[in-house]
């Protein structure tokens, strides 16, 4: 005898089964999503104590409206440029003099504070100024032989700025480089090399 009572019962488990399955798989597209353009997801990491380079490149975007140009358009000036911590607060400064070329020009921060003392690990921010604008990028510096960090405007806090990694002028985009260096890792754990720990 067909019991209808016992079929709406096991209808409605599928249904509230299929309703939770689905409401956890857009929860993890959401949280996964939020992840992929999150600071800190796409921050680029540095081991302590290694020097961080960095420069502007120039990149035509059009070449039929370049006849506008004038061609100062298209040589980006640098200014000078700052580190901050994850705070805002101002943790390294260089000031040029007179503005350098961006195309002969290639910044470097050993990973002091203006007093010449080596940072902590952490997040920090660098912004370079430019004829065009200030661009900026997060990064990340860490301790390959601690884990932990007592530092909460470093450690914990994600880099408190939005990253202005590129700007659009004239027929030129101009953008803030990070120089990365291929990591040497030591089979088979892929340790980076040269990080020894006491």
């Amino acid at each position: 005898m067909y019991n209808l009572r016992a079929e709406v019962k096991v209808v409605r488990k599928r249904f509230v089964l299929v309703s939770v399955v689905l409401a956890l798989v857009l929860s993890m597209t959401a949280v996964t999503g939020t992840a992929a353009t999150s600071p800190r997801t796409a921050t680029v990491q540095y081991r302590l104590g290694e020097t961080i380079r960095f420069e502007i490149e120039d990149q035509k975007t059009c070449c039929w409206c370049c006849c506008c140009c004038k061609p100062a358009c298209c040589d980006t000036q640098v200014l000078g440029w700052h580190i901050t911590d994850a705070c805002g607060v101002w943790v390294y400064s260089v000031v040029h003099d007179v503005p350098v070329s961006s195309s002969t020009w290639e910044g470097n921060w050993p990973q002091a504070n203006s007093s010449s003392a080596q940072v902590s690990p952490g997040y920090y921010k660098l912004c370079v100024d430019t004829s065009v604008g200030t661009l900026s990028r997060c990064l990340k510096i860490y301790d390959p032989c601690r884990c932990c960090c007592w530092n909460p405007c470093t450690c914990w806090g994600r880099c408190s700025c939005n990253e202005v990694p590129s700007v659009k002028h004239c027929c030129y985009r101009t953008s803030l480089e990070l120089v990365i260096e291929k990591p040497r890792c030591c089979f088979p754990f892929y340790w980076p090399c040269g990080s020894s720990c006491p």
